[in-house]
């Protein structure tokens, strides 16, 4: 059993690299589709309640993009240092930083339960919640926020099972939560049989009750000792130095969700000035294009341990191979995505909602939002790179750069210049400015690290 272990970590700095990304990023890239979809059917059930009742989602999800950064940021910074200290041979550290995070992930679900769950009406507010659209958010939001730590389990332990060469168990645990959330949502927001009808509640807690799945399957793996990690009682203390490390580069990708939430403030506000039904779209077009950013995700969630073994076994030119391969692989996905949104826009939206202004609007905004779908793959692994060498700055403002520095400025630019199309069009503009910042401070570090820019290396 400890030789098979042993083989899974050391093929990460010797097997060929188009295999490793399939076997690492192959099953992420499944469970962020399947957890995408379940967005999508989410929304598309929400929508049969009305606008008012997707413009509740849509502003509810600044709330919850901090949960998810605060699960996620941990999650990844954990791995990435676990991942160099596998690389460094260093296994008594890795375990340290296991037990830790084990710990930290039931610390900062209730941290976010207990300061966000009082303040729970005002920061709807303040996110553009009113009227009618308020209630309804409230109801989905509390049962979120009051089962926190079931929500953020998985994110964060799902990247240290990954961590540790296991790819595999995270993506089916996020399949069989989605497929499972799939199949209690109309059962809970319509009502069956003697379950009553609960409306956005119903969706929240289909979402809770899922997750709680998942959660359960990763307990049952760390007990059962299937894991390669080996835990003593003190690795469960809380320890500054790993926490620090943890959160110097866990904070980039924190960063990045955070800046998205301030933004979708600004974003929410603008949209409900011009009415609900934009409201409505703007928190579909996000809904949407989850389908096309989550499998980037997944392809970075497979870099990010590949890049920090490597770069701990001091095999640079594997590191760029690893991420020149991801690039690629991330620009064709995006590609592919942007010829569908472009052919069958309208046909997207009328999933959602079939009321006449939504369909035109939506339309209009979803062919705008999308016009350089083609290149956000590319700026998202070039993210996790940084992650990868644990070079928590760079990747903090890069993660960063696309909400705060670019498309911030944007949002309160374009709108007055250009109505409710210059809303739109603040995204692909910020997208292009991100990509090339991207792009520049890579080269940079690839020359730094004396790393050749080139797919076949020998």
């Amino acid at each position: 059993m400890r030789a098979r272990v042993s083989n899974r970590v050391e093929a990460m700095g010797r097997d060929p690299v188009w295999r490793l990304l399939l076997r690492f990023s192959g099953p992420a890239i499944v469970s962020m589709m399947v957890a995408s979809s379940y967005n999508i059917v989410d929304s598309i059930f929400v929508g049969r309640l009305g606008p008012e009742a997707l413009a509740a989602l849509a502003v509810s999800f600044p709330v919850m993009m901090i949960f998810m950064a605060i699960a996620m940021g941990t999650g990844l910074g954990a791995a990435s240092l676990i991942s160099r200290r596998l690389g460094a041979g260093d296994r008594e550290g890795a375990n340290r930083v296991a037990g830790v995070t084990l710990t930290l992930t039931i610390l900062v679900g209730a941290l976010m339960t207990i300061i966000v769950l009082p303040n729970l009406e005002t920061l709807l507010r303040l996110f553009g919640a009113s009227g009618t659209v308020l209630p309804l958010a409230k109801n989905y939001m509390s049962i979120l926020t009051t089962f926190a730590v079931v929500n953020s389990f998985a994110l964060i332990i799902g990247n240290i099972v990954r961590a540790e060469g296991n790819p595999i168990l995270p993506s089916v645990v996020m399949i069989v939560a989605a497929l499972s959330n799939i199949a209690l949502d109309p059962v809970l927001i319509f009502g069956v049989g003697p379950i009553p009808a609960m409306g956005v509640a119903g969706a929240a807690t289909a979402t809770v009750s899922a997750r709680a799945i998942g959660a359960v399957i990763l307990v049952i793996y760390f007990v059962s000792g299937k894991t390669s990690y080996r835990f003593r009682p003190s690795y469960f203390l809380p320890n500054l130095r790993i926490l620090i490390e943890i959160y110097r580069v866990g904070l980039a990708s924190i960063a990045r969700s955070a800046a998205g939430s301030v933004v979708m403030v600004v974003v929410n506000r603008t949209a409900a000035s011009f009415g609900v039904v934009p409201l409505a779209v703007m928190g579909v077009l996000f809904r949407a294009s989850s389908f096309a950013f989550m499998p980037c995700a997944g392809l970075g969630q497979g870099v990010l341990p590949l890049v920090g073994y490597n770069f701990g076994a001091k095999q640079k030119e594997r590191v760029g191979e690893v991420v020149i391969k991801a690039g690629l692989a991330s620009f064709i996905w995006g590609v592919l995505c942007w010829i569908f949104v472009m052919l069958f826009s309208t046909q997207i939206i009328a999933i959602f909602n079939t009321d006449p202004q939504f369909l035109v609007e939506g339309t209009r905004a979803l062919r705008i939002f999308a016009l350089i779908f083609f290149s956000i793959g590319i700026q998202m692994v070039l993210s996790f790179f940084f992650q990868g060498i644990g070079k928590g700055l760079p990747s903090l403002v890069l993660a960063s750069a696309r909400q705060v520095i670019f498309l911030l400025p944007a949002l309160l630019i374009f709108p007055r210049m250009f109505g409710l199309a210059g809303l739109w069009a603040a995204f692909p503009a910020s997208d292009v400015l991100s990509v090339i910042l991207t792009l520049i401070w890579t080269s940079i570090e690839f020359r730094r690290q004396g790393i050749r820019f080139r797919l076949r290396y020998s």
